[in-house]
């Protein structure tokens, strides 16, 4: 509700390998309702929402897209093969404004949980997993759903924009445990300090602190305006 009413919201799947968090997030089976994870509930949840609130005067438009942070580069898993290996930069709408975004990456208009289900299916084949010690598919990215809502009510003349994120973050493992060498090593080592900027940013902002390092991985500030702020 809090994303139809404007605010950014985001919520993450946070845990060691094989802790379920990519099972939290989209569920072992897309096509049985009774399984499906956080991402297509959430959708349906937020579509039920808007079509409650289309009876007081709102009108709704959605579009979705899906990238993962894989040793601190951006990829768009919706993309077909030769774009998907273009690495995508972050930056801001304008010059006068605190709003971030990532040019060419491919935001799907979607209108039910079944087309949301369809760009899961096609993200989760993808994504960036390998065998370690912990979990046969470790997943060695972040990855970041993101639904993009722009609603607005004519007779009122009101407007609202805000991004849902649900993310499914890359396993945290131990270097001493996770058995990593050569480019595994590499992304075990990325992955934490990511994670551990995470933490530092949500602890900062819990301290009111004055400087908050989003800008310290690419994941934190990718989701700077869904953290701070008004956000939820």
């Amino acid at each position: 509700q809090s994303a139809l009413d404007g605010y950014h919201v985001c919520i993450f799947a946070y845990g060691q390998t094989g802790s379920g968090k990519t099972y939290t997030m989209e569920g072992p089976d897309a096509l049985d309702p009774e399984t499906r994870g956080m991402i297509p509930r959430a959708v349906r949840q937020v579509f039920q929402g808007a079509q409650e609130l289309a009876e007081k005067g709102w009108e709704y438009g959605f579009t979705a897209s899906f990238l993962e942070i894989y040793n601190e580069s951006l990829r768009d898993l919706l993309a077909g093969r030769p774009e998907r290996g273009a690495e995508l930069e972050i930056r801001r709408v304008s010059s006068a404004s605190e709003e971030l975004h990532v040019p060419n990456l491919r935001c799907v208009p979607v209108t039910s949980e079944e087309e949301v289900l369809g760009l899961l299916q096609t993200a989760a084949a993808n994504r960036s997993v390998a065998r370690t010690a912990l979990n046969d598919r470790s997943s060695r990215s972040h990855c970041v759903f993101q639904l993009h809502i722009r609603g607005s009510n004519p007779a009122r003349d009101l407007h609202c924009a805000s991004v849902l994120s649900l993310v499914d973050l890359a396993g945290s493992e131990r270097l001493d445990k996770s058995l990593s060498r050569g480019e595994r090593l590499r992304e075990t080592q990325a992955i934490n300090t990511s994670l551990s900027t995470l933490g530092l940013v949500i602890m900062a902002l819990s301290n009111k602190e004055s400087h908050i390092p989003y800008r310290n991985s690419k994941l934190t500030y990718l989701l700077q305006n869904s953290l701070g702020g008004s956000a939820k």
